[in-house]
């Protein structure tokens, strides 16, 4: 069963915090995480792309590593590595 989140959030890039809005699907049956952020700040993919490490942090405090998925158009699509931050 998919559980879906979204929330305001900071995605870190190589030590570079940017404010994002994500949207998370976690599916516990599959054991696997992804999702789409938004940003204000256009070369979000570039930069997750081009970087060594990307890591999405909630509100909560809680955090996860993700690393960037297909270019759709619509936001920068991640898939999430390791156990989800919710």
């Amino acid at each position: 069963m998919a559980m879906d989140y979204e929330s305001e959030a900071v995605v870190t890039v190589d030590g570079e915090e940017i404010s994002v809005y994500a949207y998370l699907t976690v599916d516990h049956a599959a054991k696997r995480w992804g999702g789409v952020l938004d940003s204000t700040d256009p070369a979000l993919r570039f930069k997750m792309v081009s970087g060594q490490r990307s890591v999405l942090r909630l509100p909560s405090g809680k955090e996860a590593s993700i690393v960037p998925d297909r270019d759709t158009g619509g936001g920068v699509t991640f898939q999430g590595s390791g156990m989800p931050p919710i």
